[in-house]
């Protein structure tokens, strides 16, 4: 199952896409942060326990993009980030790609696309070696 780290400062809209996520995408939201701060530190800890970072734009302190620009230096080339927002103008959704994130996505207009964005992502769970090998 696809690890989703979630940076969302609206409690509904984080409520909403994480039951979203699990039942349409079969991802599980496995952290959500409400600040860029909060969610830099987080990342920075956990580097490797996330497979995909949800990104809103605006949030209650500092701003999604710059969460975007520290994951475009620290993420692996596995890690996938995606902006979900409202209101995606032309010029915000511009930043976030050239902040290197991999989908920008409206709230209000994509929330199917974004959906089926991360059900494709589809990364399997970490395969323990046993004894056998």
């Amino acid at each position: 199952m696809t690890r989703i780290y979630l940076i969302e400062d609206n409690p509904l809209i984080a409520t909403t896409l994480t039951d979203g996520l699990q039942e349409f995408s079969d991802c599980d939201v496995i952290g959500t942060a409400t600040t860029s701060v909060d969610a830099i530190d987080w990342l920075r800890k956990n580097p490797q326990e996330w497979d995909a970072a949800v990104i809103d734009i605006f949030l209650a302190e500092g701003n999604g993009l710059t969460v975007a620009q520290y994951l475009q230096e620290h993420k692996s080339p596995a890690q996938r980030t995606v902006v979900l927002m409202n209101h995606a103008t032309s010029e915000v959704r511009e930043g976030a790609l050239s902040a290197g994130v991999d989908a920008v996505f409206d709230k209000s207009l994509q929330l199917e696309a974004f959906y089926d964005f991360c059900r494709t992502l589809n990364i399997s769970p970490r395969r323990k070696l046993n004894a056998a090998g």
